[in-house]
């Protein structure tokens, strides 16, 4: 085990949102075992506060599915995976065959969306038109439905997109909701990148995750595993099993590798 990595949300954070007690511990112990821990979440730069208990040694964060890997300590961005203006004002034709879409947008900047978006109120979000949207460089497009389920929606999406983005998504809430990255961005690119970086073999990797987002990662990852409350289609894939992220099954999980638990 040379590097940890682990989705946040509904896996290394708790349902209030917070990092249990556990899961700070074992990323500590990793640390002064020389083994490097990161994040990797479907979440923007703006949502990272959660992660202001987590010591310095541990600084950089794939954020945003993979589309940026984010210094948290330095506030600025070390890869950018963005759309092409042209692509992504293609993958929005593409998406306008899903009748009731409505298209977000996400930059490093912040969000923003066309009126009649699901999503708001957001504050701080710009909203207009999306071709007013695009310039600013995406990270990722999101395609909200008030009326369809979000593994229903992925799945039209995937057929309207095809090969033009990479279609993923976490979680289900009071909306349908899609997160539309650049072709080929993941988790897993981002992670692959990071890797190569610091000289970590996949097979050495240790990765933890609950939703679709982060299947190409646990995919690529050497020992991947998944939290019991995981979305029903990564379970039953043979990725190994651990407690609930209420529990800190991530942490509790670290820590026996580590043989300090």
């Amino acid at each position: 085990m040379k590097l940890i990595v682990s989705d946040l949300d509904g896996t290394f954070l708790d349902d209030s949102g917070r990092i249990p007690e556990v899961n700070l511990r074992a990323v500590a112990a990793a640390a002064r075992a020389g083994v490097p821990f990161v994040v990797a979440t479907g979440r923007p730069v703006r949502w990272l506060d959660v992660l202001a208990p987590l010591g310095p040694e541990q600084p950089l964060v794939i954020a945003s599915n993979g589309a940026l890997v984010w210094d948290r300590l330095a506030g600025e961005p070390v890869v950018r995976s963005e759309f092409a203006l042209e692509a992504a004002r293609e993958v929005v034709a593409r998406l306008r065959g899903i009748d009731g879409l409505s298209i977000g947008v996400e930059t490093v900047a912040g969000f923003s969306c066309e009126p009649g978006c699901p999503a708001l109120p957001v504050p701080g979000a710009t909203v207009a038109a999306v071709d007013e949207l695009l310039g600013g460089g995406p990270l990722k497009l999101l395609g909200y439905h008030p009326g369809l389920g979000t593994d229903e929606l992925a799945e039209l999406a995937t057929a309207a997109v095809g090969a033009a983005a990479t279609v993923t998504h976490s979680g289900t809430g009071r909306y349908g909701l899609v997160e539309i990255s650049a072709p080929g961005v993941t988790k897993a690119s981002a992670l692959r990148l990071l890797c190569e970086r610091l000289g970590v073999a996949a097979a050495d990797v240790v990765a933890f995750g609950d939703q679709p987002n982060d299947l190409a990662m646990l995919a690529w990852s050497g020992r991947p595993h998944v939290v019991a409350n995981a979305h029903p289609s990564l379970l039953g894939r043979g990725f190994a099993l651990v407690g609930p992220s209420t529990e800190g099954g991530v942490g509790r999980r670290i820590l026996d590798l580590l043989g300090d638990f």
